[in-house]
């Protein structure tokens, strides 16, 4: 700051002491700070987001962010917007590891955030771990509509002001509560997840009334706009992907850096009162940083420009990978442990042609395992979670099962009656792109006519063990616990169940992951059965 002008304070000193001569300094001296104080300032922004624990592609980002900081200093404001928790084989074993701080906080703290937002696959990976995670990390987690049932108070931070230069920076943080529909209650215990669109209007005005800031910043882990309008009009939850929306319909943000959907965004929108609102996604993975630059000059509206930065190419940080090292060697001890022999190579886009090995073996898994448990089961259903895998013939090890199955879901069983089955199986075959949506069935016979409409494509001939199929019996039904939350709306749209009454349904549930029961599984078998069930046909 410059120096105060000396004749003036010392002309204010030697006036008497009466309450007026008090007052008449105060005045003098609050406009001898406001003189002092910057009336422009510039300010970088940058934006992470959705890196999936791959933080071993993330090295070059570690570079630029490195070098940005130190050419900015205080000036560059660094942000992450969630889903860093699970994707990685060395991320979940940081996950599993209680004596050494997670990786995600060691990353976090090593780059100097400013801010973190929470994703719905950080919730996923379970209440104990987003909890010590978030107490390691040295900056504030900011979410306003994730709610604590026992207070009624947001759960996190619902925003931040972050002071630079005199300008304040409001950041608010904001979640898809579709959560709901793919998380188990057990790993989110406690916690309500609040409409996003009825969450920003309501956050908005607060922190207008109580801050003023300079700069109203959202933090979203939600994505540009819905690809398929996943829930009635006017259901609680909203859209899950609501970030045009809020910008163009809540007055009031200037900036809002989004995430979820993994596609990097820059754009420009207007909001109702015909004001600008830039938005942003970063994408994913390490792909490359979203920047914003912003100017704030004192009673004009914030001057901001946005890019996208891809950071292919770049230098990496030697002393950023150096962190990484121990985690990467645990985790590489882990992915190495063998668990199984395979006969012939197998790959996810099969599923497309009919029953193939890829499914099938996530079928019989799925029905031994519960079966195991004491749980009779008639059906299982069941989808390759990623397109274009393969999987070698030979020895599998514990890697190859996370390609295999890349989530950490777990096993749900479900009561349904035979028409909500074929229901089901109608949804799947319309919503087969993306291919994690196209389910098949097990323990059962069916076939397709593709060319049919949606709705009279499938016929059911009978069960697997030739008893008749009957469309009003009610059978227990094996599947992933993200369809059994209503995740890729099999059990709303395909079925007809609100998202409320899903719950109703749920017969079983296991503790552990389907990953982990899967590797379990395939290592008791020693040599993995290749055959197809052929269960279903395409006519």
């Amino acid at each position: 700051m410059s120096h105060l002008p000396e004749k003036t304070v010392l002309l204010a000193l030697k006036t008497n002491t009466s309450m007026k001569a008090k007052l008449t300094f105060m005045t003098i001296l609050a406009a001898i700070l406001a003189s002092c104080s910057p009336k422009e300032t510039t300010l970088t922004l940058l934006e992470t987001t959705d890196t999936h624990g791959r933080y071993d592609e993330f090295a070059n980002d570690a570079f630029v962010i490195k070098q940005m900081k130190a050419d900015l200093g205080d000036n560059l404001i660094l942000l992450d917007n969630g889903d860093d928790l699970q994707g990685s084989v060395f991320q979940y074993c940081s996950n599993q590891d209680t004596e050494h701080p997670n990786l995600v906080s060691e990353v976090l703290n090593y780059l100097s955030y400013d801010v973190v937002c929470v994703g719905n696959h950080d919730i996923e990976a379970g209440r104990k771990v987003f909890d010590r995670v978030y107490s390691e990390v040295r900056m504030p987690v900011v979410c306003a509509n994730v709610v604590d049932e026992t207070t009624g108070a947001p759960y996190f931070t619902p925003y931040v002001v972050l002071e630079r230069d005199g300008f304040k920076i409001a950041v608010l943080g904001l979640l898809t509560p579709y959560v709901v529909t793919w998380v188990p209650d057990r790993l989110r215990p406690g916690l309500r997840f609040e409409n996003l669109e009825e969450a920003a209007a309501k956050w908005v005005k607060i922190i207008e009334e109580k801050e003023h800031p300079d700069l109203m910043i959202g933090l979203f882990h939600s994505g540009y706009e819905p690809q398929v309008q996943n829930l009635p009009e006017g259901h609680p939850l909203g859209s899950e992907n609501a970030t045009k929306w809020v910008a163009e319909n809540v007055p009031g943000f200037d900036l809002i850096f989004f995430g979820h959907d993994h596609r990097a965004k820059a754009e420009k929108l207007m909001n109702p009162n015909g004001e600008p609102v830039y938005v942003l996604n970063s994408g994913c993975r390490g792909q490359g940083i979203a920047k914003a630059e912003v100017t704030l000059k004192r009673g004009e509206k914030p001057v901001i420009s946005v890019e996208l930065m891809p950071t292919d190419g770049e230098e990496t940080d030697s002393t950023y990978l150096a962190l990484l090292q121990p985690y990467l060697d645990r985790a590489e001890a882990y992915k190495q442990r063998e668990v199984a022999q395979l006969p012939v190579a197998i790959g996810s886009d099969d599923a497309f042609k009919g029953p193939c090995p890829w499914v099938d073996m996530i079928h019989r898994c799925q029905l031994e395992t519960v079966e195991a448990e004491g749980i009779h089961v008639d059906i299982s259903m069941a989808a390759p979670l990623s397109g274009g895998k393969t999987l070698e013939a030979g020895m599998l090890t514990v890697n190859d099962f996370f390609t295999w199955y890349p989530f950490e879901n777990s096993l749900a069983v479900m009561a349904l009656t035979g028409k909500e089955v074929k229901d089901f199986l109608e949804y799947a075959y319309e919503m087969k792109n993306p291919i994690y949506n196209f389910d098949s069935g097990a323990g059962l016979i069916y076939e397709v006519t593709d060319k049919n409409p949606m709705g009279k494509r499938i016929k059911i001939i009978s069960m697997a063990d030739g008893t008749p199929f009957d469309m009003d019996k009610t059978y227990n039904v094996v599947m992933n616990s993200y369809r059994s939350m209503g995740g890729g709306n099999h059990l709303i749209n395909g079925v007809g169940w609100a998202q409320e009454e899903i719950k109703d349904h749920v017969v079983w549930q296991s503790d552990r992951d389907l990953r982990s029961l899967f590797i379990d599984w395939a290592a008791k078998k020693g040599t993995l059965d290749t055959e197809p069930l052929n269960c279903w046909k395409i006519k």
